[in-house]
This record gives C-alpha cells, sequence and structure tokens, in this order.
C-alpha cells in the first residue's frame, strides 16, 4: 500500500499540531509496513499511489487545491479534518485584522464545505469534533474517529536536565506557539494574581503578541523559545503545573505530552479537552478570571490518578497509525 500525505506549504517549516499529527502517523505506519510520501504542493501524477490523505481543512485554499487535484484523477480521498470553528477566537481577539479573518473564514467556508462533501472519508480526532462538523455543514460523509497521539517516550521524563540548566523547578508550565489563539496573555495576567512564575516554550508566531506577552508579565515571565523533545520532556517532569488556556484544542497534543509526563492540568475546555482527559484535568474557559480559578484549584489539589495511565493506553502514536490503517483499508477493500 502506498499513501500521499498532503498538507500546507508550511508544514514542515512553520511546525504546529498538524504538523506533528502528520509526521508521527507517516512514522508509525511506516512502521506497520505502509510507504508514505509527504508532498507539500500539488501532485500531477496519482499512478503510484492507492489513496490520498488530506489533513487540515482551516488553512482551507490549499488543501483545497490537493483535493480538486486527487478528485480529478480519481484516487480515494481520506480527510484529517483537524478542525473547531474559530468564530469566538475571531470575535474575540484583540487585533487589527480581526475584520479581515472573519470576512475570509465566511468567503472560504464554501470550499471547506465542497471538501467535506466530497471526500471517501473522515478522520476527526475526535467524537465532540465530528458532531461539530455534522451541525455547521450538514455532513453526511462516512466517518471513523482517529484520536490524536502521543510519544510514550513522554512517561520517562526526568526533570534534572532542565533544573540544572535552567536553575528553576515547580512554576506553571505553557508550551505551544506564541500566539493570540493560545491565549498565553491572559495566562500570564492570570498566573500574576497568584503570584505564579510562568515559563513558555514555543516559537514566536505573532512577534506584537509576544511583547504583549512581555509587557503583560512585566519579569515574572521566562521565554525560552522553540526547545527540542528531550527539553520540552524534561520540563515537564520540572514544572508543578502545565497550563494550556487557549480558545481551543483539538485536544492540544502538549495537553497528552505533559499530562503522560506527569503534569497536573489546566486546559481550556473549547474543542476536544474533555473527551480525552475526562475529569483528570481541570478546565477553563479563556478569559482571565476563570483560568485564575482553574489554576488556583489545580495548585492546592492532588494530581488526579491515572492520567498517565489513561494517555498511554489510548493515545500512542501506534495506536493512532492501527486505526488509521484499517480506515485505509475501508476505503481500498
Amino acid at each position: 500500500m502506498k499513501i500521499l500525505m498532503q498538507n500546507r506549504s508550511s508544514v514542515l517549516k512553520m511546525l504546529a499540531g498538524d504538523s506533528v499529527q502528520m509526521n508521527k502517523t507517516r512514522e508509525a505506519l511506516i512502521q506497520l509496513g505502509v510507504e508514505v510520501d509527504v508532498k507539500t504542493q500539488p501532485v500531477a501524477d496519482f499512478s503510484s499511489y492507492d489513496l490520498v490523505h488530506l489533513f487540515n481543512i482551516i488553512p482551507i485554499e490549499e488543501t483545497y487545491q490537493y483535493y480538486h487535484k486527487a478528485k480529478k484523477y480519481g484516487v480515494p480521498i481520506v480527510l484529517s479534518p483537524i478542525y473547531w470553528d474559530p468564530k469566538e477566537f475571531l470575535i474575540n481577539i484583540d487585533s487589527e485584522r480581526k475584520d479581515h479573518f472573519l470576512s475570509w473564514w465566511a468567503k472560504t467556508n464554501e470550499l471547506r464545505q465542497e471538501v467535506l462533501d466530497g471526500v471517501d472519508l473522515l478522520l476527526p480526532n475526535g467524537i465532540v469534533e465530528h458532531q461539530l462538523l455534522v451541525e455547521k455543514y450538514k455532513l453526511v460523509t462516512p466517518y471513523q474517529i482517529i484520536p490524536n497521539g502521543v510519544d510514550p517516550v513522554f512517561y520517562y521524563a526526568n526533570p534534572d536536565k532542565f533544573i540544572k540548566r535552567f536553575g528553576i523547578k515547580d512554576f506553571l508550565l505553557c508550551v505551544g506557539r506564541i500566539c493570540r489563539r493560545k491565549n498565553q496573555k491572559d495566562l500570564i495576567k492570570a498566573a500574576r494574581t497568584l503570584n505564579q512564575k510562568v515559563v513558555l516554550i514555543g516559537p514566536i508566531n505573532d512577534y506584537q503578541y509576544y511583547q504583549e506577552c512581555r509587557q503583560e508579565g512585566e519579569g515574572s515571565v521566562r521565554f525560552l523559545g522553540a526547545l527540542n523533545q528531550s527539553w520540552i520532556s524534561s520540563a515537564y517532569a520540572a514544572c508543578g503545573l502545565h497550563a494550556l488556556s487557549s480558545w481551543y484544542e483539538t485536544p492540544g497534543l502538549v495537553n497528552l505530552e505533559a499530562g503522560l509526563a506527569g503534569c497536573k492540568l489546566v486546559t481550556t475546555n473549547r474543542g476536544t479537552t474533555s473527551e480525552y482527559l475526562k475529569e483528570m484535568a481541570w478546565y477553563c474557559s479563556p478569559e482571565p478570571h476563570s483560568i485564575k480559578d482553574a489554576l488556583r484549584n489545580a495548585l492546592y489539589s492532588p494530581p488526579h490518578s491515572g492520567l498517565r495511565e489513561h494517555i498511554l493506553a489510548n493515545f500512542t502514536w501506534d495506536r493512532v497509525a492501527r486505526l488509521t490503517l484499517q480506515a485505509y483499508q475501508e476505503i481500498l477493500g
């Protein structure tokens, strides 16, 4: 079996959750004996491929081009939508480009509709994600839930490496791109009211927003930039709490990593987070007062038992790949 995976052209340069989901699924499928190519540009000849797997319909324009080419050729298509309705986020962001983003979302929705209706199988990351797609786009397309995954290496996270280099422990950690959707500024605001030191790990996607976060932190925040998996794993083990107060997550790969490493988790209640983490996390809405309440409850509570075992049993990339391969086989008969 030979599979073509396609995603936005920037997926290998501007790393995000869809980059990790695609690459880790590919690696695990290869271990199962599947041949997988990744292309981030339109393909003219599909003759060597049995099936095309598309990722991500939020930035839809390129996905639509890939879909159109594959559809024209007649090759079977599966789609991992990686979808959540961003309207609440777009309405509430403090940005000069807010009206532009809202207009873009409305104009491009017909492209999402065509792709969602035309693929052979949808692979949403959660039941709630699929329910939202059905509600927003009146879908009847067949689907199979394929959860997101995590590398088991985080289960063995050790704090010593991080503590030795940075000289801190038991801090409040947030791993993720520095951008408005991840909502680090309001996390910093909430943490300051609780006198909590915050460490942020992740690349800067929005420099203006990064400056706003620095100003909000006033010396109580450390920005460590992008770190590799080994350093992030050690940071999870060294921190007292991991917080991800985004406007939405599906479910936030760092939630799975941090939880597997043994962190207490505060996370957004928007998206598929509770479907994955059940009652083993503290949930908040994106507003500072809600984040503050969740942080306080988590800080003064013991860790939830069973979270690490729950993640390890249900959300490894090996399991994701096996479910994905079953979906491919179903389409190919």
